[in-house]
Formats: C-alpha cells, sequence, structure tokens
C-alpha cells in the first residue's frame, strides 16, 4: 500500500507541475535592443543546436530567416509579487515533418564559465522568466545571497543579465546568453542587450 500510494503522490506532483502554467499569451518576436548598431534591432530566431534542441540565434547564421513566434506560458492562480509580476515559461513550437512540440526554454551551463545559453528543448525542464512593463525578458531572483550574513536574504527582483555572445551549445553561433552573476561574462564576445517582446 505504501508503494502506491508514494506512486500516486508522485504522479500527482507530475500533473500539477505540467498543469501549472496552464495559460497562453499571444505569440511574438523577440527583439534585441543594444546600443551596438550591428546587434540592434536583431530579431532572435531558434537555431538547431541538436537533436530537437534549438538556440536563440542572431547574425549570419539565420540572416534572412523568417521571424519566429514565441509564447508566454503563464498561471493565473497565484497572486503575483508587486516587484516581479506574473511568471511563467517561455515556450516555442517545434515544427518537425510529421509532428509539432512545444518546447520550454532553459540554461544550459557551463561549470567552468559565467555564461549560459538558453535552449529550448522538448520535456518538463523550463526556466521560469517574467516581462515587465517595457516588454522587456527578466528572469525573477527571490534570494540575494550577497545579504545572507544580514539574515535577510529575501530580495524578490527581476534581473536583465542578457548578452549576444558567440557560443557553443552544440554549434557555434552568435546567440542570445546569460550571465551567472553581478560580473561581467568571461566569454569576451559578449555585449549587453535587452530582449523585448514584441507582439504579432
Amino acid at each position: 500500500m505504501r508503494a502506491s500510494f508514494i506512486a500516486g503522490f508522485l504522479a500527482l506532483a507530475a500533473s500539477q507541475a505540467t498543469a501549472q502554467f496552464t495559460n497562453q499569451s499571444a505569440p511574438f518576436t523577440l527583439v534585441l535592443h543594444s546600443q551596438n548598431a550591428t546587434i540592434n534591432g536583431s530579431t532572435l530566431v531558434p537555431c538547431h543546436e541538436g537533436a530537437a534542441i534549438e538556440g536563440l540565434c542572431y547574425g549570419s547564421a539565420v540572416a534572412g530567416a523568417p521571424a519566429t513566434q514565441y509564447n508566454f506560458n503563464y498561471s493565473s492562480a497565484s497572486t503575483p509579487d508587486p516587484k516581479i509580476g506574473v511568471v511563467g515559461i517561455l515556450t516555442y513550437e517545434l515544427r518537425g515533418g510529421n509532428f509539432n512540440v512545444s518546447s520550454p526554454m532553459e540554461l544550459s551551463y557551463n561549470p567552468v564559465s559565467n555564461v549560459a545559453v538558453p535552449l529550448f528543448t522538448p520535456g518538463e525542464n523550463s526556466q521560469e522568466v517574467a516581462f515587465d512593463a517595457a516588454n522587456k525578458l527578466a528572469i525573477p531572483g527571490y534570494l540575494d545571497d550577497r545579504q545572507i550574513a544580514s539574515g535577510s536574504p529575501y530580495n524578490p527582483a527581476l534581473y536583465y543579465r542578457w548578452y549576444a555572445c558567440t557560443t557553443n551549445a552544440g554549434y557555434t553561433y552568435q546567440t542570445l546568453a546569460w550571465v551567472m552573476g553581478d560580473q561581467r561574462p568571461e566569454n569576451p564576445t559578449c555585449q549587453k542587450v535587452d530582449v523585448v517582446r514584441v507582439f504579432v
């Protein structure tokens, strides 16, 4: 009986996790804003990084590619934190010859770098994100470990640590990247950007 209870509990937890972000925004594109004129205004387009895995590319690898639509999946069940707003996941629908699959975005980490690469991968893993009042893409944070010693590390905030870099998460491309922590990116090709949602 104990085993069946545990199996039932895990199945319930999995179904609740899957159903957490059941509302979906209208489709939109993602555009880079940068002080670098060659990057500014670039639209992010999925690019092949592995089997059913897509990065977010700009530049020559995707020049001339049609603008891609993304969605923001979120839940209306909880009251948003006033400093963060509505939290959800960024999704992209991967279309194949005989399938369509919604892929959530997650960050792919290299343990010897402070630069992570956002990837769309079919499955349950995802990175929670938010959009602010100006439609800028952010990652919400709740604990500031720089304040651990103070005893008050809880500090909900939106972070905008997006960069445009030459990366290799399967192939070498110019992609969107995320810098871990409040430091300059170790990758010397990275240039600071904002990622802005533009509804279709």
